[in-house]
C-alpha cells in the first residue's frame, strides 16, 4: 500500500510539474487583442481586414449589450 501511495504521489508531481511547463510557454506568446469595428462584423472583411491591417486573424464577438464587434489578434 506505501508503494502505491508513493508511485501515486510522484506520478502526480510529475503531471504538475510538467503542466506548469506548458503554462509557463503559453504565456510568453504574446498574444494582443485590437478592436477593429466595435459596432458591427461582417466575418469575412473582418478576417480580411485584419490580415492586410495587422497582420492578424478576425474574429466576430459578441457586444455585452447586443450584436457583434470585429476583433483582430496579434502577435505583440
Amino acid at each position: 500500500m506505501k508503494s502505491f501511495c508513493l508511485c501515486f504521489c510522484i506520478l502526480a508531481m510529475v503531471l504538475f510539474a510538467s503542466s506548469a511547463v506548458e503554462m509557463k510557454e503559453v504565456e510568453n506568446v504574446g498574444r494582443c487583442m485590437v478592436v477593429m469595428d466595435p459596432n458591427g462584423c461582417n466575418l469575412l472583411s473582418c478576417k480580411q481586414g485584419c490580415l492586410q491591417q495587422n497582420n492578424g486573424n478576425g474574429v466576430c464577438l459578441a457586444n455585452i449589450k447586443e450584436g457583434y464587434k470585429c476583433v483582430c489578434y496579434i502577435n505583440c
